[in-house]
């Protein structure tokens, strides 16, 4: 028999009531005892909405010496990581990294850039990807190029960009600890500026950034506040050279309890793991979607090796994440 509180918001949630910061507050704060059902409870606002498996992949098209100082990033310019960098990728690179993913299964193909903003020839040069691959796929095109202008967000949009990521990271409440070199309703405006030109919107955040619980839910409520489509959720793995790297992992527990947090607090978004869940979930990754998750991305990561393609191809193809 599932806990009062978790039967009380689950009927809210499923009746299309958006739970507030308070009840999701409530949701944390439950014994761990009650974790698994939680998650059963996640799983069934997952299959209620509709929600559909997907799969996506990232490339790294342009790498390190970004001038922001976010902690946990190996591609800030201000911490010695060792990390590769590079310039903006030629445009051929970026459309056979586009092939390439749609031929491994992935749904959607985004080109992510360090950096707090692109020059112009830099969005033209992406914008030429997209009008190719839109051309020669049938991939959902999304891009991560940091700050938006209008005149960007027009020229990306016409081009066949349908989705724009931008991370929040973390709570506003957390995030002074975590960037100091702009700030977070900067990100809040390109969020809402990608939006106002048509885009999907694709937003999330780290989690295991030394942020509280009540952190968790404050970025969750902030996602909901925005109408967020797609929110991505990555557990910290520890850079070696940033302020965060004797930061510990996130127990299993803690990860999966999170997601649930996510899914009740965003039931109409999907949710797709990211980055980390090979190192903090290890065995448990095919829980998941029991924690009300519906997406993976699969492949590499930024500056970081994700689980080989096979085993998560294996894993989607015995069902576990449908």
């Amino acid at each position: 028999m599932l806990h009062p509180l978790i039967t009380s918001l689950s009927r809210l949630v499923l009746d299309g009531a958006s739970l507030t910061e308070e009840q999701g507050l409530l949701l944390a704060g439950l014994d761990s005892e009650h974790t698994t059902e939680l998650l059963f409870a996640a799983n069934t606002i997952t299959r209620a909405m509709g929600h559909r498996p997907f799969t996506c992949s990232i490339t790294s098209a342009k790498s390190g010496t970004c001038s922001q100082d976010c902690t946990f990033c190996a591609q800030s310019g201000h911490y010695d990581t060792g990390s590769p960098t590079h310039p903006l990728l030629p445009l051929e690179e970026l459309i056979e990294r586009g092939l390439s993913m749609q031929k491994a299964g992935a749904k959607c193909y985004s080109l992510v850039t360090s950096g707090l903003r692109l020059s112009s020839a830099e969005i033209d040069r992406i914008c030429h990807c997209a009008v190719e691959l839109k051309s020669r796929t049938s991939l959902e095109l999304s891009a991560s190029l940091g700050l938006l202008s209008d005149d960007y967000a027009d020229r990306l949009t016409r081009a066949g960009l349908t989705r724009y990521h931008h991370n929040l990271e973390t709570a506003r409440s957390h995030f002074p600890s975590i960037c100091t070199t702009h700030d977070y309703d900067e990100d809040i405006g390109t969020i809402r500026l990608a939006r106002k030109h048509g885009l999907r919107i694709c937003s999330g955040g780290i989690l295991g950034l030394g942020e509280t619980w009540a952190q968790r839910v404050e970025l969750a409520s902030t996602l909901a506040g925005l109408s967020v489509d797609t929110v991505p959720l990555n557990f910290l793995c520890p850079i070696p050279g940033t302020p965060l790297q004797d930061s510990p992992l996130l127990s299993p527990h803690d990860a999966l309890k999170s997601v649930a947090l996510f899914r009740f607090m965003l039931p109409r978004a999907s949710i797709t793991i990211a980055g980390g869940r090979e190192r903090v979930l290890g065995d448990y990754q095919s829980w998941l979607p029991l924690a009300g998750a519906n997406g993976m991305m699969i492949g590499n990561y930024l500056t970081t090796q994700g689980r080989n393609l096979d085993a998560d191809l294996r894993m989607l193809e015995q069902g576990r994440w449908i």
